[in-house]
């Protein structure tokens, strides 16, 4: 969709990006992130020319923007910013009409896309006739987003648009941000200095630095294998539990868990659960090697004949989670059937490994600790 190739740009003889190269793919929402001054605005200035690059390429949809003419170019990318860049003498209506006037669309279709404005972003019919100035920064903030749908654009560029807000407007904003995302599915580019706020809102997050992207890659695996030591920092080292639906069931179960045929004695599982120290044993089927039931002490010390096949004992009613499954999700399905072991299965019902209590506990205990210290 958005397409940077070899772009550098140069106020004098200072360097503010250094060839960079990277795609936007359509119907993504990208963040660019870092330090001030490392050229996150510059680039997204780019994107509708308010900025022109030194060298290197710029394409929307396979199309060089330097050969469109800017106002045109400019119309059909939306533009929210911190300050909003409402006009303090114009009404809210005519606000959000101004560039589809300028358009000379038609007054009745005009209409109509301002009152789904107005409800896409959460505000009353009643706002219209309002000034900006009789708006809290939120509703106003709300009525730029609007203004920068107006001609349904396929691209949106923002500004730091929730920064100058309160921490529960810019938290509210945020939310429905992404959910207006999930409905609409713009190419949408981000700036922000604040990591939580891109984590959250982000298909993929751009984490600059003097000039350069660092790390071009999703949330979550940024969060969980930062290139270096800067990204790494720069994200903060338990930045991921404040997104806890990262941490996932493949990143923390037990790979080797205990396992046996169906048609072994009880006897000799019994055997392999004390060499393995553990108190249960994930039964799989001679022939598929799917699981189809645990042994647990429990069903043990109801049978006094340990000559018995495992299958005769085992339960077949049994909890598992798959590979992608979240931590919350796994603390929930521990805690609503009160139990402490969770297999994880394939698509096909394979055992992958083993989510236990203490890999539970290990992992959440880990948000108090960094480098064996309690934070």
């Amino acid at each position: 969709m958005i397409e940077f190739k070899n772009v550098s740009k140069k106020f004098k003889d200072v360097t503010v990006l250094k060839d960079i190269t990277f795609e936007i793919e359509e119907g993504n929402l990208v963040v660019l992130i870092g330090l001030s001054g490392c050229g996150k605005t510059t680039t997204l200035k780019m994107i509708n020319r308010l900025i022109k690059p030194t060298t290197g390429t710029i394409t929307i949809s396979g199309e060089d923007i330097s050969t469109k003419d800017p106002i045109e170019l400019r119309r059909n990318i939306g533009y929210v910013i911190q300050q909003t860049g409402l006009f303090p003498h114009m009404t809210i209506r005519e606000n959000t009409e101004i560039i589809p006037r300028v358009e000379k669309l038609d007054n009745e279709k005009i209409t109509k896309k301002t009152l789904e404005l107005m409800e896409m972003v959460g505000l009353d019919e009643e706002f219209l006739d309002r000034y900006p100035n009789e708006l809290s920064g939120g509703q106003q903030q709300r009525v730029g987003v609007a203004r920068a749908f107006a001609l349904d654009p396929d691209v949106i560029l923002m500004d730091e648009p929730f920064s100058a807000l309160d921490p529960i407007t810019r938290n509210s904003l945020q939310e429905e941000l992404v959910n207006l995302q999930s409905k609409v599915k713009k190419t949408i580019v981000f700036v922000t200095h604040d990591m939580s706020e891109a984590i959250k809102i982000a298909d993929k997050i751009c984490i600059m630095d003097k000039g350069e992207i660092i790390q071009y890659d999703t949330p979550e695996n940024i969060l969980k294998n930062p290139v270096n030591e800067f990204v790494s920092q720069f994200v903060g080292k338990n930045r991921i539990w404040e997104s806890p639906e990262y941490i996932r069931a493949e990143d923390i179960m037990i790979e080797n868990a205990v396992s046996c045929v169906s048609t072994l004695s009880l006897n000799k599982a019994l055997d392999k659960m004390r060499d393995a120290k553990v108190n249960s044993i994930l039964v799989v089927d001679d022939k598929t090697k799917k699981m189809v039931g645990l042994v647990k002490p429990k069903q043990i010390a109801k049978v006094k004949d340990r000559t018995v096949p495992v299958k005769d004992i085992m339960v077949t009613d049994f909890q598992s989670a798959k590979p992608g499954d979240s931590i919350v999700d796994l603390l929930k399905v521990a805690d609503e059937n009160n139990i402490s072991e969770i297999p994880v299965l394939d698509e096909s019902g394979k055992i992958l490994g083993l989510v236990t209590q203490n890999s539970l506990i290990t992992t959440l205990s880990q948000q108090y600790f960094e480098d064996g210290e309690v934070l």
